[in-house]
């Protein structure tokens, strides 16, 4: 573990195990959550879409989406097994899979890429969406392009806090959506000169370019662990060489 620990903001709480992993690495999280998640009190009318669509598979690009499927089934949903269910990532397959649901991923873990997978699959004429109301439209307008229907299913709300700067020194801001760039704009913003900006993924990335010239470190697989080691190599092995050594 390192001794010479550098502070890094991030915009989403983290795991007991998550934390102590970003101070192995050398880094101490500061964290401002972006985003609050409220779910719905009763499930009547996502259920009766739900049963009203039989034959559609389901999709999720989001641990909230499955979170909300977990609810579903203690409110009664039964899960079909003629029923395919896709997801954008390992982490949301991960979470379908504690709920005991086997889910297919693309190689290349974003909503472009998923929307390939399904339409690759051939025989597919429409799917449930299981989404929140800040999601991005990529995948569905991919699939409607292909003529496959997509039957929106909104099961949380993401609400968007400000974000600011905390009074102590940073050497890195880590993003894991563009909603959280929002957040951020909202708060301390990009006019400024900030410290090292650090994306999840090419979408929040691309969210960031929207606001700022800064260079913007992405992380090379949409995991946290991956992007806390992006954040502490850049941050030891990069910012702080001096330039005849980076040369």
């Amino acid at each position: 573990m390192r001794q010479d620990k550098r502070n890094i903001l991030v915009t989403r709480p983290l795991s007991a195990q998550q934390f102590e992993y970003a101070r192995i690495l050398g880094l101490e999280p500061i964290i401002e959550p972006a985003l609050q998640f409220n779910f719905p009190d009763y499930w009547d009318s996502v259920l009766k879409v739900i049963n009203e669509h039989l034959k559609s598979d389901w999709v999720f690009t989001s641990a909230n989406g499955v979170k909300a499927l977990e609810e579903l089934m203690d409110a009664g949903l039964r899960v079909r097994p003629e029923v395919q269910l896709f997801a954008v990532g390992a982490k949301t397959r991960d979470a379908l899979q504690d709920l005991g649901l086997d889910a297919k991923i693309p190689i290349k873990q974003d909503g472009k890429h998923l929307a390939e997978l399904i339409i690759e699959e051939g025989k597919i004429n429409s799917v449930i969406y299981f989404h929140g109301n800040l999601s991005r439209d990529e995948m569905s307008d991919r699939l409607q392009d292909d003529g496959i229907e997509v039957i929106e299913l909104e099961v949380y709300e993401t609400i968007i806090n400000p974000v600011e700067m905390p009074n102590k020194p940073v050497s890195g801001i880590l993003f894991y959506s563009p909603s959280a760039v929002e957040g951020f704009a909202r708060g301390t913003g990009f006019d400024q000169e900030l410290p090292p900006l650090f994306a999840i993924g090419p979408t929040t990335a691309g969210a960031l370019k929207e606001r700022t010239d800064q260079h913007v470190e992405i992380a090379k697989q949409p995991d946290t662990e991956v992007l806390l080691r992006t954040t502490a190599d850049y941050i030891f092995n990069k910012v702080e060489q001096s330039p005849s050594e980076r040369d």
